[in-house]
């Protein structure tokens, strides 16, 4: 704008013009190539004022830049993608609501890694700063579950409270990830089938769950609290799954009673889940973990410690 006020104004050369634009813009206070004519002050005049109103802009959108947030933003933002890049075999947790929130810190404490996509931004400062990945988005936008490196992961937990966007989320992962293993949330019956077909392998009903725990809490009362006792609610004992693949090699292939599991450990296999799927309660001490099973153990947080200390590369 300078060299093109100082060539039609003053009628001067292009490096003439491009001088006089230089020594305005840096305020060193040169003098002029030749007397300014009275438009040509005007012209100079506002050309500073305007210089001195872009110059204040920027700074002051630098400051805000850098003071307000928006670098930190910008560099968390760079962060998870890093670490999102590097990821493979994690969880991504569509919402976090009371029930996202909760399965978000179950998976934590297991040590799994997770990926966290809502809406509220607010939630970015409260993750990012503890070290977790969030991406700010709508989880039914296809591109923020391929930003979550859906391609990657293992499993996908949905958990909006809008059932109909929770099987467009479903079809969207299914269509972008064959082998994600999909977990929605429904609030309505006549969701779950259509959440079944769209692809989820298991559906989750938290408020029916609720109501019948509830009612169980007055007719069953012991049961409820033995299972809230295997869930480790107000309770030292844990349950843990133990796959053949994760057994360290002297131990595969070995039944129960070899293992001598309950001394060693003082923990129990509770449970043991066949290569064909089929659960066997209590099993026989002489049952041995092939290839598909898996041990199903109960016990206090050390004991399953020292399980799997002795018998597990985990």
């Amino acid at each position: 704008m300078g060299v093109f006020g100082f060539v039609v104004l003053e009628h001067y050369s292009i490096i003439e013009a491009t001088y006089m634009t230089v020594i305005t813009l840096s305020t060193v206070g040169f003098e002029t190539t030749r007397k300014l004519s009275e438009g040509g002050m005007i012209f100079v005049s506002i050309y500073i004022m305007l210089n001195i109103g872009l110059f204040a802009y920027i700074v002051s959108n630098v400051i805000r830049y850098v003071f307000e947030g928006e670098l930190s933003g910008e560099y968390k933002k760079y962060r998870n993608h890093k670490a999102l890049s590097k990821m493979e075999n994690h969880i991504i947790v569509c919402g976090f609501g009371r029930n996202g929130s909760k399965a978000f810190s179950e998976l934590k404490e297991a040590g799994q890694d997770a990926v966290v996509i809502d809406k509220d931004e607010f939630l970015r400062d409260e993750l990012n700063n503890n070290g977790q990945i969030f991406l700010h988005g709508d989880a039914a936008d296809e591109e923020m579950l391929r930003a979550a490196e859906i391609n990657r992961a293992k499993a996908i937990i949905i958990t909006l409270p809008n059932d109909a966007d929770n099987v467009f989320i479903t079809l969207s992962a299914r269509e972008l990830n064959k082998d994600i293993r999909i977990i929605s949330r429904a609030s309505n019956d006549s969701s779950f089938s259509k959440l079944i077909k769209a692809g989820a392998n298991d559906v989750v009903m938290p408020d029916s769950l609720g109501g019948k725990h509830m009612a169980q809490l007055v007719t069953k009362p012991a049961i409820i609290q033995f299972l809230n006792m295997l869930e480790g609610v107000g309770s030292d004992f844990h349950m843990e799954e133990v796959a053949f693949d994760q057994l360290k090699k002297e131990f595969q292939g070995k039944s129960i009673e070899e293992m001598n599991i309950r001394s060693e450990s003082g923990s129990s296999v509770v449970a043991h889940k066949t290569a064909s799927g089929n659960f066997v309660v209590n099993p026989r001490a002489d049952t041995i973990l092939t290839g598909e099973g898996i041990f199903i153990l109960l016990g206090t947080e050390e004991e399953i410690s020292t399980f799997k200390q002795i018998f597990t590369s985990l």
